[in-house]
């Protein structure tokens, strides 16, 4: 059997398992001599240089002061974590990653740059993914992490790709469980809201014992979540996609940018493939746009056209040019859902079993169940899935004089000029129509994930530490929308002359366009057309690996030189099962056009399935070499340690990282001060989808150059004036064949201030402890795309100096077209059929901060313990250097070659620009009393940053999304005393205790999800008993 073979047989698993294996790594020393306490970020065990790693512990009353159950709780609360991607209401379209999912993102370098362990060791990646910047990106989900498990969380904000390999370029977030537990624990949880309905219940239990004299333990952990999910409708902020009622009073008074409700709408938005000279008019009025664009309204707007009085079966109705009036487009907010419901299950078992030899086996089983239920719009469509309406169509306004069987249309309106005696064939203008009455999408995604993994550990007679184990984890995600339409199925209920068919001109309700519609097909007619679309994703981690230690090889005048080594051999693979009628299995057909489409789906984009595979083997070095100790008496240097470790890695699929050093030095001047840095050199090998999957996407983009023909050609006054010509434009996706890893360079340094040894009235500062620390990453070839809005830029400022872009792939332009630009002075140009984006290692990023850190713990007073905790990051910088093609844009835009209005997007300094805040603070403070009383506090600061998405107020100022507070609190008794009650603890505790709105932002429920939280106050009741 190949090696590959063997990892993912689980042979070797099974055999180790049966064994009585267990997994230790404690959060502190038991009694047993095996346990070890794992220190993120060295594999040397009691080395002095890891007293200067820069390690955030969260412990057991921090997860108290947080408040919450998830692991997207806890990343929330780092003040190093940045926007989180990957969360529960990001659930427009299938193609994100839905469902109970969260993602850490430190130092806001990306989901994907902060390597995730679990008691040391990698996790796999959630198996459903999504774009960030247009280029697919893969996460670990902290959402399937047991944090009723969870002993302590370890981060360690530095680079540390030397020793734990791709990834850890931000730094590494390890969750430590409780792997070797005796006794019984049983503890419920619930919480409510107080101002709607998402409520939540907990329970977890925690059970283990010792056997065979106390060589072996056998523990489980067990968590059963449920929660109600939030609507949109229940929150004042996110009622509504129309914000400007929040903006009355200010700056921003009455700016259309706030109104985000959408363009497709039941009114629809239409188009007649005539040209000027046959244009459609009824009695000489002209029904349609110089582009053949038109649309429905009621008859009380103003501009109507063509009466449809005695047609189409609906009063009141009437056509009108151009494109929807703005209180026609569709308000989804009414129930959508913002926060599913879900259901989740976690549980962990450990088995733990010392040999005579002095070796013990260790192993763990995890399972992670999730299931949860979100309500979306109804579907909208996109420019690639636009719907060609027959000419024959029995609702056709334009359709035949009289029918195949003779009978007269009754629909066909009168007066019509350029209409043949046949009809006309209808197109959705850009996807614009929503099927309101077949109701709004059900949502369900089920996650599930299972990590198996035994090994063991010993000591060679040398005096050698050894450690092995062969670890398997999968993951499954299984994403289902009901009331999804299948346009094949659609399109041939069209076909037909009778009735008896589903009305796609009959428009919404006339009083109140943007929500509902008062004229509803019957559900009989709906029906036929409707399919369910599912997505299903795999990924598998196998990994075996080898790792010795040594804390005492040799001495040095000193101290003991500390090595560790260590091989891995590790096998990733991911799978993607997209639904047959998106990833070209079952096609669509236009029997109008006879044009051929990969998606089925309205409003959805074609997506191939596709999977994938590497091999990755690593190796890894490490050394702690104490240089100066006290002993040696040296003037201004109690201590000097360094650390110095190495990687290199070879992938399969494209070769090796190169050898990536890590150094890092402690000096201690002087007991209670001590300075730190590190240089690490990093690397991010091309996620597997990037390699693998090339996709087309359909985003709406601006034509640039059709913009300024029209300003010059008096079609617009300004530039800005060219509104709703963003239309769907397909934009197709692969990788470059040259694409490589990217690499990272990673440094620290600051000051440790630990003042000791105080006596009298300044002995308040030996409980007090103060960090500072400065960091810069600096990323070259970051995997990403140039941007199709970029590219259509470039084209733009290209076709002004008499060339154009490749990658913008344009139709021949007809006659409309070259009249258009003719009259303007330029080269006529055709409609934008596609854009070619390559992912490639086109970018360069840096970005650097300064971390924060007070503690303060005060024991044994009269009053009690306290422990005071205040973690701030500062985020100063944040640039993405701008590419060849980008400066050429930049360039133009200063020298009034191309419009200002054009800006360079994904590029340049980004720093506070729809996120990016420069400060995230945390602070808590928590008090216990002898007596069993104790209470904690919590308060998480994220300062304000830019919303460009609202472009400027009337005095060129931004929109600034504002700073925003949350305070969590608890109190809790825990019984000590003889009998029923002993090792109960009773906690009442509310999260976001002042009830604290998100600051409002130009985004789908008006805040900004990915920094702020819209659940209001929750107050909850906790109670635990230990047996």
């Amino acid at each position: 059997m190949s090696f590959r073979g063997i990892l993912r047989s689980g042979i070797a698993l099974g055999a180790l398992a049966i064994g009585g294996t267990a997994l230790a790594q404690d959060a502190a020393p038991s009694q047993q001599d095996e346990d070890v306490i794992v220190v993120t970020g060295t594999n040397i065990q009691g080395a002095r240089i890891n007293e200067a790693l820069p390690v955030t512990i969260i412990g057991e009353a921090d997860i108290a002061a947080i408040g919450g159950v998830d692991g997207e709780d806890l990343i929330r609360a780092l003040p190093a974590q940045g926007s989180v991607q990957f969360r529960t209401d990001n659930n427009t379209t299938n193609n994100n990653a839905r469902g109970d999912v969260a993602s850490i993102n430190l130092r806001s370098i990306g989901s994907s740059g902060t390597l995730v362990l679990l008691n040391g060791r990698r996790v796999v990646n959630h198996p459903s993914t999504q774009a960030e910047l247009s280029t697919p990106v893969t996460t670990t989900n902290v959402n399937a992490l047991p944090v009723a498990g969870i002993s302590r969380v370890e981060v360690l904000n530095d680079g540390a790709s030397a020793i734990y390999g791709t990834d850890a370029v931000a730094g590494v977030f390890n969750t430590i469980l409780d792997d070797d537990y005796e006794g019984l624990y049983v503890r419920a949880r619930h919480l409510f809201a107080t101002g709607n309905g998402l409520d939540e219940q907990t329970l977890t239990v925690k059970a283990g014992d010792n056997f065979n004299e106390g060589r072996t333990n056998i523990s489980i952990s067990a968590e059963y979540s449920r929660r109600d999910g939030l609507f949109a409708s229940e929150v004042p902020l996110a009622s509504s996609e129309d914000l400007r009622p929040f903006l009355v009073g200010t700056s921003f008074e009455g700016d259309t940018s706030f109104d985000n409700r959408a363009t497709q709408s039941p009114w629809g938005q239409w188009t007649l493939n005539t040209t000027s000279s046959t244009r459609v008019r009824q009695n000489g009025t002209t029904l349609t746009s110089t582009a053949g664009v038109f649309h429905f309204q009621p008859t009380s707007f103003a501009g109507c056209r063509a009466d449809t009085a005695g047609a189409l079966s609906v009063p009141n109705l009437c056509i009108d040019d151009g494109s929807l009036d703005r209180d026609l487009r569709f308000d989804g907010a009414y129930d959508r859902s913002i926060i599913s419901d879900r259901n989740r299950f976690n549980g962990f078992a450990f088995v733990n079993h010392d040999l005579d030899n002095g070796v013990r086996l260790y192993a763990e089983f995890g399972y992670y169940y999730a299931e949860t239920q979100s309500t979306n719009e109804p579907r909208n469509g996109i420019a690639a899935t636009e719907i060609s309406v027959p000419a024959n169509y029995y609702y056709n306004p334009f359709g035949p004089i009289t029918f195949s069987d003779g009978s007269i249309n009754p629909n066909r309106l009168p007066g019509l000029t350029n209409v043949p005696a046949e009809g006309l064939p209808v197109f959705t203008d850009g996807g614009r129509y929503r099927f309101v009455d077949v109701g709004f999408r059900d949502i369900e995604v089920i996650n599930t994930q299972w990590r198996a993994l035994g090994g063991a550990r010993g000591e060679f007679a040398n005096g050698w530490d050894w450690d092995s184990a062969l670890l398997y984890n999968r993951a499954y995600a299984e994403d289902t929308a009901n009331n999804s339409v299948s346009r094949t199925l659609f399109q041939q209920a069209l076909f037909n002359e009778t009735p008896n068919v589903y009305n796609i001109f009959n428009g919404g309700d006339p009083n109140n366009p943007s929500i509902g519609d008062a004229t509803a097909n019957s559900r009989d007619l709906i029906e036929p057309f409707l399919v369910d679309v599912v997505r299903e994703s795999t990924t598998e981690l196998a990994l075996i690996d080898f790792k010795v230690s040594n804390g005492d090889v040799f001495s040095l005048p000193g101290g003991a030189i500390g090595i560790a080594a260590g091989v891995e051999a590790r096998h990733e693979a991911y799978d993607e099962n997209r639904d047959d009628r998106l990833d070209g299995t079952i096609t669509f057909t236009d029997m109008v056009t006879g044009e051929v489409s990969q998606t089925d789906i309205y409003g959805t984009s074609p997506t191939p399935d596709s999977s994938g595979s590497r091999d990755v083997l690593g190796a890894f070095m490490e050394a702690s070499i104490p240089l100066v100790s006290p002993d040696m008496n040296i003037p201004l240097v109690d201590t000097f340690d360094v650390q110095i470790a190495a990687r290199i890695e070879d992938y399969s699929d494209f070769g090796s990282s190169g050898l990536k050093p890590r150094v890092a030095a402690a000096w201690r001047p002087f007991e209670g001060l001590m300075f730190r840095g590190a240089y690490s050199e990093g690397f991010r090998a091309p996620n597997l989808i990037v390699i693998n999957e090339g996709v087309d996407r359909s985003n709406a983009r601006e034509d640039s150059y059709f913009c300024e023909a029209g300003v010059r050609n008096g079609t617009f006054a300004t530039f800005a004036d060219c509104t709703g010509f963003s239309v769907g434009r397909t934009e197709r996706r692969s990788v470059a064949d040259d694409i490589g890893p990217e690499d990272d360079t990673n440094v620290t340094f600051g000051l440790v201030l630990e003042p000791r040894g105080f006596s009298g009235p300044m002995s308040f500062l030996n409980a007090l402890t103060v960090t500072v620390d400065r960091w810069e990453i600096e990323r070259q070839g970051v995997v990403g795309v140039f941007g199709a809005e970029n590219h259509v830029s470039l084209d733009y400022l290209l076709r002004l100096q008499g060339s154009s872009n490749p990658n913008v792939v344009r139709d021949t332009p007809d006659q409309d077209d070259i009249d258009y630009f003719t009259a303007a002075g330029l080269d006529p140009a055709g409609d934008i059929l596609f854009i070619l984006d390559t992912y490639d290692n086109n970018e360069e990023i840096e970005v650097a901060g300064i971390d924060y850190a007070i503690y303060y713990d005060l024991e044994d007073t009269r009053y009690g313990d306290f422990n005071l905790k205040i973690n701030a990051s500062y985020l100063d910088t944040y640039f993405i250097a701008l590419s060849p093609g980008a400066q050429q844009i930049r360039d133009a835009v200063d020298s009034g070659l191309i419009s200002d209005e054009i800006t360079v997007s994904q590029e340049g300094d980004i720093i506070m620009q729809d996120g990016q805040p420069e400060w995230r603070v945390g602070a808590s403070l928590s008090w216990s009393h002898p007596n069993g009383l104790g209470a904690g506090i919590r308060a998480d600061y994220t300062s304000e940053f830019i919303d460009t998405g609202a472009g400027l107020n009337p005095d060129g100022d931004p929109f600034i999304v504002e700073s925003w507070t949350q305070t969590n609190a608890y109190v809790e008794y825990e019984f000590d005393r003889q009998g029923a009650l002993d090792g109960l603890r009773i906690r009442v505790g509310a999260n976001n205790i002042f009830d604290e709105d998100p600051p409002l932002a130009d985004e789908t429920n008006g805040y900004d999800a990915a920094y702020h939280s819209i659940r209001g106050r929750q107050v909850y009741f906790d109670i635990r008993k230990v047996f």
